[in-house]
């Protein structure tokens, strides 16, 4: 019995030990592994657009456009980099008539625009204009803010004419052009637009004969979609040019006479229709009313922006068409 009580006692013993290893848990070795942080993409230049337009400007009675008038020819491209856009345009021009044929004016023009978004609301731009006659360097803006926004252009011309500045060919000076305030109210944007039409001129007045000092145009514009679907949209726009300050200087001003368009009334009707996800086709109609005022009593007329009999004559429109297609990328 003695030796059966040991034997019962070793064995109560291992099995003790046994369900102590058991019940003890084990220890799992945990294995961290570390993420390399995401590598932003570094920004690259891409083509954003590509287009080409065609557009046929004319002014009523006009001997030297044709008449079917003067007729440009462009190609557009779009770039982006980071948060800068870059656009690119280069056209040529030439007059068209059903009866004389075409015949290139030798006229041409070459736009380079670069936009930086400051923010949501405000970009500011650079673009370098130039074409046969002059070079023009402009800062621009632009903005957007809830129901308010607005756009200006300050622009330095350069000529290229080779009579310069200081006798009686064009002369270098300032150009601005825009919509310093505009409201949206609905459907309907009003706005104030502004332009010099003709240069705030530097340097030497024309030494023989008259010329253009400044030409300032002012104009209410009312815009508005009358259209839009899944793929067609029309629009409007009327400008009333309710203001215009023109004056004239050099040595024989006194005895030049100006006529020029005032209170004009113009009428834009635009419209775009998406052939595809990517295509687009767009155009737009001008016409522009003309109610002439004269500047002064002489015998002679003043040299009108080149067009010195549309300058005499008080019946004639402005009109001007467009087509064009883009396709994004």
């Amino acid at each position: 019995m003695k030796k059966l009580a040991l034997l019962l006692g070793a064995l109560s013993l291992v099995s003790s030990v046994a369900y102590a290893k058991e019940v003890v848990p084990a220890v799992e070795e945990v294995v961290v592994v570390e993420e390399a942080a995401p590598v932003a993409a570094a920004p690259a230049l891409t083509v954003t657009y590509f287009g080409q337009g065609l557009e046929v400007d004319n002014t009523s009675g006009s001997n030297s456009e044709g008449n079917v008038g003067t007729t440009h020819f462009s190609n557009s491209v779009g770039l982006a980099y980071d948060d800068w856009t870059f656009d690119l345009m280069a056209r040529k021009s030439w007059d068209i008539d059903t009866d004389e044929g075409t015949h290139s004016t030798g006229a041409f023009r070459i736009d380079l625009d670069a936009w930086k978004k400051v923010n949501d609301n405000l970009s500011v731009g650079a673009r370098w204009r130039q074409e046969k006659s002059m070079d023009r360097y402009y800062l621009r803006t632009k903005y957007n803010y809830g129901m308010f926004s607005g756009n200006i252009d300050v622009a330095y011309q350069s000529s290229n004419d080779t009579v310069g500045r200081t006798a009686n060919g064009p002369r270098d000076g300032y150009y601005v052009e825009g919509t310093p305030v505009a409201v949206t109210v609905g459907p309907v944007t009003l706005g104030y637009y502004f332009k010099t039409e003709s240069n705030i001129v530097t340097g030497s007045e024309p030494s023989t004969k008259a010329g253009i000092d400044h030409w300032y145009r002012h104009q209410l514009r009312a815009s508005m979609p009358i259209y839009q679907g899944e793929k067609l949209n029309v629009g409007v726009q009327y400008a009333w040019e309710f203001a215009n300050d023109i004056e004239t200087d050099g040595k024989d001003a006194d005895t030049y006479t100006l006529k020029h368009d005032n209170n004009s009334h113009i009428l834009w009707l635009n419209a775009s229709y998406a052939v595809t996800e990517n295509l687009t086709v767009s155009g737009y109609y001008e016409y522009d009313m003309f109610e002439w005022e004269k500047e002064g009593n002489g015998k002679t007329y003043v040299d009108n922006e080149g067009n010195a009999t549309g300058s005499k004559d008080s019946d004639k429109y402005y009109g001007e068409f467009y087509i064009g297609w883009t396709y994004t990328f």
